[in-house]
């Protein structure tokens, strides 16, 4: 994701004539507006966040990052986060949401469509069955599951012996927790991955596969970053090049 520059044009910073000391003064006071600039665009896209987002993580909220401006840089950067310690950095799954398209692969997809139970075509969606955790999304800890199974034990309901799934669920009458794959609709059902529930043979969608995942644009984080600097870059700039004269020394 392209990172925005913060800065201004030193020839005409406050649109009229500057005397020598303040343009001396002007790389510093400079640097300091837009360093001031962008923190207030960088708190302005996480305040957007949860307004935006259902339920973001808090991953998302602090994606926003800036450089700030020196006198040999005098402009600050602002930019979503490149990295993670764990999972897809927010400036991959946020492009979509900035610039709208199709959104990337997760790597829950990627790792399905490797076992060849997911087409190149299709993506995995959240099914009505699913209980969200409290960020909107699937846990973590059922999806582990679901990876387990699935990888491990391939087809495994349909390769199973009578005598073993009667030993298996001889062990109790609840069978939740046992999921499985369907590629092509069955019935009432969509392609997806299914979690038998009960003693009977209901099931509940956790994963709906569908061949789009387009999203629209609604983060707008340049148009909010153009907004906020003709806002207040000149309220900065003029602020920081006062405070810089009353401390500079006049020049010989």
């Amino acid at each position: 994701m392209a990172q925005i520059r913060i800065g201004v044009d030193p020839d005409n910073a406050l649109g009229r004539q500057l005397s020598d000391l303040e343009k001396s003064q002007l790389p510093y006071a400079t640097s300091q507006a837009a360093n001031k600039v962008a923190y207030e665009i960088r708190e302005r896209w996480q305040r957007q966040a949860p307004r935006v987002f259902d339920r973001p993580t808090p991953l998302t909220v602090n994606a926003a990052m800036y450089r700030k401006a020196t006198k040999a840089q005098p402009y600050a950067e602002i930019f979503i986060r490149d990295e993670a310690f764990k999972g897809t950095p927010p400036a991959k799954y946020l492009l979509a949401e900035v610039d709208g398209g199709q959104r990337r692969r997760k790597g829950f997809e990627r790792l399905l469509q490797s076992r060849g139970l997911l087409s190149p075509t299709q993506f995995a969606v959240m099914g009505r069955g699913a209980q969200a955790n409290q960020f909107g999304n699937v846990p973590a800890g059922q999806v582990t599951k679901i990876l387990s199974q699935l990888g491990a034990q391939r087809d495994r309901y349909q390769n199973q012996t009578n005598d073993s799934r009667k030993r298996r669920r001889g062990k109790g009458n609840n069978r939740d927790g046992e999921y499985f794959v369907i590629t092509k609709r069955r019935g009432a059902l969509r392609p997806g991955i299914y979690e038998r529930i009960g003693r009977g043979s209901g099931v509940r969608s956790i994963f709906i596969f569908t061949n789009t995942a387009a999203y629209t644009p609604r983060y707008d984080i340049f148009g909010m970053a153009e907004d906020t600097w003709k806002r207040l870059m000149p309220f900065f700039m003029k602020r920081e090049l006062e405070k810089a004269m009353e401390t500079a020394r006049p020049l010989p």
